[in-house]
């Protein structure tokens, strides 16, 4: 039975309350870049906020679970799915407002399109969004970014919906960020849109830091591959991909995943791997570079749907300190 129906929420009155896709039993794999997962109990794509604040009370009245899913990098979704509702936003959630050095921009704008509208009004900060798949409200969650540059410095604004559907704004000072990390993140909020408050910089200099970001990216990275991105976050004074490369672990197999040879932080799905054996070889790298040099590997991709904790415990343990 589906998991609205099993928890009282009448399916019918869901798609009746907000405009957008609502669907039941949604394999949720072609949402993700790994292209792997289970099915979700329903897949909603709200199309504004007063839908998605609908949904949101809707789904928290009734005691449903749910996950958001923004572009479907850095996610890796559990082989048995997800019970409850997966939330992605749909096109209402897209756009870009440029007013002088403030850039106000919806939480499912990829990243790629505030990159190239900030570089056409002539704006620098963000030129590390060059290469990084992924919407906006995923990376200001996450704090993405590049070398030692990061998204959280430019955030000045944010406008979120909570659990209880109730729409906040957040101010600089309530928006808090780390390493690949940030309040947002695991918090239950929704991401809308964001302010990100830039510099003008001539067109010159930006392009010149994109080209060199897209150099980077298009020599290091696995491209046409399918993949999350960077499984592992950089240890301090370490690169992630050179430790597992200096373990001897560059195209190692488990199942249909495997370590990338181009770079040895990207676990690669070459069509046939399941969400747990991108976990295997994630624990073999862990277990190698921990006997060799006493580092523990810490996963920047998120297990999402319905894992069972027992079994992944050991390789995403850094989840415990925010679980």
């Amino acid at each position: 039975m589906p998991v609205l129906e099993r928890t009282g929420v009448d399916f019918k009155e869901l798609k009746n309350l907000i405009r957008g896709k609502v669907l039941l039993n949604e394999p949720v794999g072609p949402y993700t870049t790994y292209h792997l997962g289970g099915k979700a109990g329903a897949f909603v794509e709200p199309q504004g906020v007063e839908d998605l604040a609908e949904l949101l009370r809707c789904l928290s009245h009734g005691g449903v679970p749910y996950l958001m899913l923004g572009g479907g990098s850095n996610v890796l979704f559990a082989d048995e799915g997800f019970s409850g509702v997966v939330i992605r936003l749909g096109r209402g959630f897209q756009g870009i407002h440029i007013e002088g050095d403030r850039v106000r921009a919806k939480a499912a704008t990829q990243l790629v399109k505030v990159l190239a509208k900030t570089r056409e009004a002539g704006l620098g900060g963000v030129e590390f969004f060059a290469g990084i798949p992924g919407t906006l409200g995923g990376a200001v969650a996450g704090n993405a970014g590049a070398k030692k540059a990061w998204i959280g410095p430019v955030v000045e604004e944010l406008t979120i919906v909570t659990p209880r559907g109730e729409v906040k704004r957040l101010r600089k000072a309530d928006y808090h960020y780390g390493y690949r990390q940030s309040s947002l993140k695991m918090s239950g909020n929704v991401l809308v849109e964001a302010v990100l408050k830039l510099k003008k910089e001539p067109k010159a200099d930006i392009e010149k830091k994109v080209r060199e970001y897209f150099k980077v990216r298009r020599g290091k990275q696995p491209k046409t591959e399918k993949n999350a991105g960077s499984v592992f976050k950089n240890p301090e004074g370490n690169f992630a991909g050179r430790l597992t490369e200096s373990v001897g672990l560059k195209g190692f197999k488990v199942g249909g995943a495997r370590v990338s040879e181009i770079h040895a932080n990207f676990i690669i799905n070459e069509g046939t791997a399941t969400a747990h054996d991108v976990v295997a070889v994630m624990r073999e790298i862990q277990k190698r570079v921990w006997g060799e040099y006493q580092i523990k590997m810490e996963p920047e991709i998120i297990p999402m749907g319905d894992w069972d904790w027992n079994e992944i415990r050991d390789v995403f343990w850094n989840l415990q300190k925010t679980s």
